[in-house]
């Protein structure tokens, strides 16, 4: 379901004006068409999984659809939905080919229609947040790395894709300005994720809460050691998606460590207050 409405961003009129300027109405109104149906088929594939779409928002590299489940479903669900943008494309590449061999399009106008589809598909998928690679990377990270980790791994891999990104529009022979603002863009929005990624985080926290007896008995445990000094805040910073986690907290005797359930942990965290508690404390 889409809460919000459509938002295009002042970039993607600039590019279409730039565009129209040059006297290619024809080829602006095409390039609108694929960034559409580029969106689309994110959209497609996010109601299909049941995911709520906050908002659909034009840039001129193609576009993001913002949802609020992003890390709290299944990470096959993430891909899927991050990579059904580029297979539309490539979908209305075969479509061009097609049109093509039947005659009812000339070979110039397949090239730039295959070109278009390329390049808006093919850019999306580079690993830089809010990209759809980015998006894809970001979930491979949260396989590996604790959730908290990997959304800051995944902003500051993006920052730096972004800031190569810069170098190579300022590196060419004429300086690539649509390449810099896309870039320059890009660096932005990991600034501003990098802001953001507390409240990323939380809402993935308080998902696992409301849904922690479930996951009690639906995921395999992973069991975590831990000193008795750390705080409750930076227990949940050890929280791996697909886990239900035990934490063993270590103890100064020979004598076996005491327990800590992930659903004792959220309990104390968001229940009571207590996220600067350490284990410790909350122990005894």
């Amino acid at each position: 379901m889409v809460d919000r409405r459509f938002h295009v961003h002042p970039l993607f009129w600039l590019m279409m004006l730039f565009s129209l300027l040059a006297g290619q109405f024809l080829q602006v109104i095409t390039l609108f068409i694929i960034v559409m149906i580029h969106e689309a088929g994110h959209v497609a594939a996010a109601v299909y999984y049941g995911w709520r779409v906050k908002r659909i928002e034009l840039l001129p590299f193609g576009g993001v659809a913002e949802v609020d489940e992003w890390g709290n479903t299944s990470p096959v669900e993430e891909v899927v939905t991050a990579l059904a943008g580029p297979l539309m494309n490539g979908l209305l590449i075969l479509a061009g080919k097609l049109l093509e061999t039947w005659g009812i399009w000339s070979s110039e106008w397949t090239a730039f229609f295959v070109y278009s589809n390329v390049l808006i598909g093919g850019f999306n998928l580079l690993p830089i947040w809010p990209l759809d690679g980015g998006r894809v990377m970001q979930t491979a990270y949260s396989l590996l790395l604790p959730y908290r980790t990997a959304i800051t791994a995944s902003i500051y891999t993006s920052g730096v894709g972004a800031l190569l990104l810069v170098a190579w529009s300022v590196a060419q022979p004429a300086v690539h300005f649509n390449g810099l603002a896309v870039a320059c863009y890009l660096f932005f929005s990991n600034i501003m994720a990098y802001r953001q990624s507390h409240y990323q985080f939380m809402r993935f926290l308080l998902f696992r809460y409301g849904q922690v007896d479930e996951l009690d008995g639906k995921l395999p445990h992973r069991s975590v050691r831990i000193s008795p000094s750390l705080s409750l805040l930076e227990l949940t910073k050890k929280i791996k998606r697909n886990y239900y986690h035990t934490f063993l907290v270590e103890a100064a005797s020979s004598s076996p460590p005491e327990t800590l359930s992930e659903k004792h942990l959220l309990y104390s965290y968001f229940d009571k207050k207590r996220p600067h508690c350490t284990v410790e404390q909350l122990l005894r």
